[in-house]
């Protein structure tokens, strides 16, 4: 009797909210999340509540949507049906939230553009030659040459270094005081899209000296 309970008690705790939700709200609760790092989701919402919000995120291509919590600190805003925008985001020195609505927004654009249009290229062949180039140098063996010993801690440690040798160019930002509205809002802007070439060009210069390392591994094997 007592699995019995157990089972009742686990559906109505844990099923049935879930399944509610998935029926009740429907098309009418699917709104689009901006996430802070520039992604969007689409998100059937279920709660909002004072840290976080509770819902179905849309797996991208699938129509399979799976639970998914949010925090008030991964999310700026979320657009409904109407085009509305409903701000989570909201500025409060005390939460580490410095920039205006105006400019927050502006910042994630930038991070935006960059994510869906920056082509880190350079710093993938830069990444690829340093992962060649320290991968030789750790098989080198006194009296025999390249390729002669194998690959130890400097070729494990290769893609590590590489986002740290091979940087992304730091935008100066003058002073603010010094600018107008618009200035402000586009300065912003490409401190976001910076922001996000920065975690590309950190992913691509890791990818392409794991590859170069790779490479070197084959060759002395």
């Amino acid at each position: 009797m007592n699995i019995y309970k157990l089972y009742y008690s686990f559906f109505t705790c844990f099923l049935f909210p879930i399944i509610s939700v998935q029926g009740q709200n429907g098309q009418d609760s699917t709104v689009v999340l901006q996430l802070l790092s520039g992604d969007t989701v689409i998100y059937k919402l279920s709660q909002s509540k004072t840290d976080h919000i509770t819902g179905f995120k849309k797996n991208k291509n699938k129509d399979i949507w799976t639970f998914k919590i949010y925090p008030f600190n991964d999310v700026a805003y979320y657009t409904l049906k109407n085009q509305e925008k409903v701000w989570i985001y909201q500025p409060d020195p005390s939460q580490g939230n410095f920039l205006k609505i105006s400019q927050i927004e502006k910042f994630i654009l930038g991070k935006k553009r960059a994510k869906y249009y920056y082509k880190p290229l350079r710093h993938f062949v830069s990444g690829m030659v340093l992962g060649l180039g320290l991968g030789l140098i750790d098989t080198y063996k006194e009296g025999a040459g390249f390729l002669n010993d194998p690959n130890g801690t400097l070729s494990l440690a290769t893609p590590l270094l590489s986002t740290l040798i091979i940087r992304t160019k730091k935008y100066k930002i003058v002073s603010l005081s010094s600018m107008t509205e618009k200035e402000i809002l586009e300065s912003h802007y490409k401190k976001g899209y910076v922001s996000g070439k920065k975690i590309k060009n950190s992913i691509a210069s890791f990818s392409g000296s794991l590859i170069g390392i790779i490479m070197i591994f084959i060759f002395n094997n």
